[in-house]
């Protein structure tokens, strides 16, 4: 599976519980940047949620409108930039979509934000 930042995938996330043997479905963002995506077993996803009431805090960004068809995904999500995970390779089920370069953009600024890179 050839994997870039900015796609949207489908992953099996652990879940907080003993020994982190309990895993559920969800989508998320690459962040990691190609060249890891390429060299290395693991990669970073941003981690997506329908649940969009925080979606216009300085560290999510809203997949909506025309966006939803491109990312592959059914609803509007919130792409949490302060929730990341590296997770490897094997966890990832398949592609949905990308998001759009407009998009990549405006998680780059959400993404420093969190990290207190600003």
């Amino acid at each position: 599976m050839k994997l870039s930042r900015s796609n949207i995938v489908l992953c099996k996330f652990p879940m907080p519980s003993e020994e982190l043997r309990k895993f559920k479905l969800r989508h998320g963002l690459i962040v990691s940047k190609d060249l890891n995506n390429k060299r290395l077993d693991d990669v970073i996803i941003a981690i997506c949620t329908s649940n969009i009431s925080r979606s216009q805090e300085p560290t999510q960004y809203l997949i909506e409108g025309k966006e939803i068809v491109q990312a592959g995904i059914k609803v509007a999500s919130g792409v949490k930039c302060e929730s990341l995970l590296t997770i490897n390779k094997s966890m990832l089920i398949k592609v949905l979509g990308i998001l759009s370069e407009n998009g990549i953009c405006k998680v780059n600024e959400c993404l420093k934000n969190a990290l207190g890179l600003e």
